[in-house]
């Protein structure tokens, strides 16, 4: 095989992979193979499931085929939905960590469109200050032909889960940094926790029902919670929402519930799944996937799906 991808590999637009089942051994061994072009993962359940179902079921297998080719096109550049309205920052970076082994950033511009990421190794759950400073200058200088002009950067950083001192100083140095290069930035820094204690009902005749999506709830100035998911999306149980907390915001006229907003119409941006809808932004969820390939130091071509 890797033979025949050598000979060809000039007339290799993308590549789809038939895997007998998710934890197939080759998985990252194609991953890897392949990392210079597009290419998605399968299984044969999915191919076979077409003559398992039902007539009456038969949108299943619609569904996981129209999931599977809007991942492939959106590693292709090609995206099937992208965001109506403008957000009102300029670039939106999720920060992800896996601890002891690899912090990943991603990049998102304001119509919710994949730009970049980068990765880099880390000894413990925090990253030390010139770790955040270096990536953030570089996605910012790497990606300057979508910087707007005339006016400062507004860049959101989205954090999953606790921001660190050593993060939020690396942060201002790498502000300071891009001053020095004629670059002024207005920064938001936001913590996205997944896991919190809280739940959010809907009474209704004084019964108590689950909430809809999108429901907020303010704590405080800075700090609120995001029924991200709900019903009907979810039919039983209760979604966990999101406790969302503003840890610097330089932007005037830019407040919690704006930044609420943003990350919730963020978490339908997920190309993989045109029937599916994420509990969190794909700026974390696209950082928290690419983690899985930068930790076996395996590099990926567009969004990680």
């Amino acid at each position: 095989m890797r033979d025949n991808y050598s000979e060809f590999k000039s007339n290799v637009k993308a590549v789809l992979c038939i895997l007998s089942s998710d934890d197939d051994p080759p998985y990252f061994e194609f991953k890897g193979l392949f990392q210079d072009v597009p290419r998605q993962m399968a299984t044969k359940d999915l191919v076979l499931r077409k003559y398992d179902l039902p007539r009456d079921k038969m949108y299943l297998y619609f569904n996981s085929v129209l999931n599977l080719v809007c991942g492939l096109l959106g590693k292709m550049r090609v995206r099937p939905w992208l965001l109506s309205e403008e957000l009102k920052g300029d670039l939106y970076v999720g920060v992800d960590t896996r601890p002891g082994k690899v912090a990943t950033f991603t990049l998102i511009n304001s119509i919710g469109d994949y730009i970049s990421e980068a990765r880099r190794a880390i000894r413990g759950s925090k990253m030390e200050k010139d770790v955040m400073r270096n990536t953030i200058i570089q996605l910012i200088m790497e990606n300057s032909r979508i910087l707007p002009r005339a006016r400062p950067i507004h860049l959101v950083v989205h954090r999953d889960g606790d921001v660190y001192p050593s993060e939020e100083q690396g942060l201002e140095e790498a502000i300071s940094s891009l001053r020095q290069r004629k670059l002024e930035v207005a920064l938001t820094l936001v913590s996205i926790r997944e896991s919190t204690p809280y739940r959010i009902f809907k009474c209704d005749n004084d019964d108590l029902a689950p909430c809809p999506s999108g429901v907020f709830v303010k704590l405080s100035r800075r700090m609120g919670l995001l029924a991200s998911v709900g019903w009907p999306l979810i039919k039983q149980g209760l979604a966990r929402p999101l406790l969302l907390e503003v840890i610097r915001n330089d932007r005037p006229g830019y407040d919690l519930q704006d930044i609420v907003r943003e990350v919730y119409h963020l978490s339908f941006l997920h190309w993989e799944g045109i029937v599916k809808k994420l509990k969190i932004p794909i700026t974390i969820k696209y950082a928290d996937e690419y983690a899985v390939f930068a930790e076996k130091e395996i590099d990926i071509i567009g969004p990680p799906l």
